[in-house]
């Protein structure tokens, strides 16, 4: 059984409210004016999305990272282009919000130019949610992807231990009569944090999420030491492509060489490598053309029939949609263990909590 114990009811409270309080702290905490607002609005919009693995309660543990050394907040994060539709960027150890953003407006101005762009980043630290770049590419009628590697968490086909990280694969594209489609997901069952995040809540995980030390499978978030491959070799292979873009290809470490986000100390460096694309869309077809198409097939995926009619047939990015809607409207859950530590920080920064309940 999962070792947590169940929360007081989860309370909700204004989005911007929730944003201005995250951007308040990171700048407080003296952090570069430009990476502390993209690096808020990276968090608040991954939980806007409902991705709370990768959103707000992430914001305690940057902060520490500010004040052990491990990311430099006044970074001088710099692009240099490499060729006519290739560059690359030096993320200083700042933000990984920062410099992925950086990066992925860089491939975005290769693409509009020469129709593609592809851009690696060097030296950088944990950068959130990947949907957060590629949706960016996707805003410019683009096709975006994004890759990062991540801490030796997955273990591997097999092994009894880990070697690669969840090592996501990324892709957004627009639409038609919605916001774009976009598939951003580990190449483990889950993500680290996601577990974290149910064992916060006192819940147990499902079978075939997680291992523990001697790589068995668990169900208690407290006793997970690895996390187990999608797909088994499948996602193992996915894992190696993404470390390949992310770790040799920017000569930053790889596999069970990269830094671990929790259980290393806060005064190590991480040196995590991304990489991000952009293709305009509109170098093989006209782009209103590809969005009425990849709306069309949206929808006949959509309306196939179903094993549960209380259940709708979706494509990747339905659930964030409609969580977004949801939590504009309604607020942004958040549990007491976030509270918690937002009240914290708050008190430590001298800042004004937000507090209505909606």
């Amino acid at each position: 059984m999962g070792s947590g114990k169940p929360h007081s009811e989860i309370q909700r409270f204004p989005a911007e409210d929730v944003y201005n309080f995250v951007e308040a702290v990171l700048l407080k905490s003296e952090v570069e004016e430009q990476a502390a607002k993209v690096t808020a609005r990276g968090l608040w919009q991954t939980s806007l999305r409902g991705v709370d693995s990768h959103g707000i309660r992430l914001l305690l543990h940057y902060i520490q990272g500010v004040r052990g050394g491990r990311v430099n907040p006044q970074a001088h994060i710099q692009f240099e282009k490499t060729s006519a539709t290739t560059g690359r960027v030096d993320a200083d150890h700042g933000f990984g919000h920062a410099a992925g953003m950086l990066a992925m407006k860089n491939a975005i101005e290769m693409a509009r130019e020469s129709g593609s762009g592809q851009v690696a980043v060097a030296n950088s630290n944990h950068c959130g949610s990947m949907a957060y770049f590629a949706l960016e590419a996707a805003k410019n009628d683009m096709i975006g992807t994004a890759y990062t590697n991540a801490s030796p968490n997955m273990r591997s086909a097999n092994a009894t231990t880990r070697f690669f990280g969840t090592n996501p694969i990324c892709m957004a594209a627009p639409m038609s009569r919605e916001g774009p489609f976009c598939y951003d997901g580990a190449t483990t069952m889950v993500a680290l944090n996601k577990i974290r995040n149910m064992g916060d809540q006192g819940q147990d995980i499902p079978n075939g999420w997680g291992a523990d030390s001697k790589g068995k499978d668990t169900t208690d978030p407290a006793a997970v030491s690895q996390l187990l491959p999608m797909g088994d070799y499948k996602g193992f292979g996915l894992a190696m492509i993404v470390d390949i873009l992310c770790g040799v290809m920017t000569g930053m470490p790889t596999g069970d060489q990269v830094t671990d986000m929790f259980r290393d100390s806060n005064s190590e460096k991480r040196h995590l490598g991304h990489f991000f694309t952009a293709t305009r869309i509109d170098a093989f077809q006209e782009a209103s053309q590809f969005k009425d198409r990849l709306q069309e097939l949206a929808d006949r995926i959509r309306q196939q029939p179903r094993q549960d009619e209380d259940t709708p047939v979706m494509i990747p990015g339905d659930s964030e949609k409609a969580s977004e809607a949801d939590r504009k409207e309604f607020g942004m859950p958040i549990n007491e263990a976030i509270l918690s530590d937002f009240r914290k920080l708050a008190e430590e920064l001298d800042l004004e909590m937000f507090g209505s309940q909606s």
